[in-house]
């Protein structure tokens, strides 16, 4: 699939952002009136011709109603504008005289199971907020007793560094993966592409 008509045209990829932007940062509705994306963007026409491509790509799902299309994004429209913006990052020049710190932390493999395990899982029940014990038992299928307090001993660690977050809700622990723990994985994955 060639991705030159996509990127060519900038409406396209200003409509998937405006659909991200609203679900993933603005925690909005998942669906939007394309009337709605064309005033978010400042446009002076009805971008259609953007969104059956978006659509043909299959990064956006299209719905005609009350003479207007209904859009939302779809998982791959997610994953393709979250690669498109570290692309962006990657080519954005650097201003002169900026100077920053950078601290790494390679992570353990079990840690990198936990952190991917928690963001699968996440993805699949559509919550942000997971059960521990779900963790638990996808990592350690056959035993897992005992297993609960040296997974959470791990979480505590990707917590400290900002990538997950834990939270007690009644007798359960529920555990999520923050945008900075979204990043680490997602730049995990361009490395493994790279390699």
């Amino acid at each position: 699939m060639k991705l030159y008509p996509l990127l060519n045209d900038r409406n396209s990829v200003n409509v998937l952002k405006i659909l991200y932007d609203n679900e993933t940062k603005n925690k909005n509705s998942y669906t939007l009136k394309l009337s709605e994306v064309k005033k978010a963007i400042g446009l002076s026409s009805y971008p259609k011709e953007s969104a059956l491509l978006l659509s043909t790509y299959g990064l956006i799902a299209l719905d005609y109603v009350d003479n207007d299309y209904i859009v939302s994004i779809t998982n791959k429209g997610k994953e393709f504008i979250e690669i498109f913006d570290q692309l962006v990052d990657i080519f954005k020049p650097k201003t002169v005289g900026e100077k920053s710190v950078s601290i790494r932390y390679e992570l353990t493999g079990q840690e990198k199971r936990i952190l991917v395990m928690a963001y699968k899982i996440s993805k699949e029940t559509g919550r942000d907020f997971i059960p521990l014990n779900l963790i638990v038992q996808e990592i350690y299928p056959y035993n897992q007793q005992g297993k609960a307090s040296t997974v959470s001993r791990y979480i505590s660690k990707l917590e400290e560094i900002k990538l997950m977050e834990k939270k007690k809700e009644g007798r359960n622990i529920l555990v999520s993966v923050t945008e900075q723990g979204f990043k680490t994985i997602r730049e995990q994955y361009l490395k493994g592409l790279m390699q």
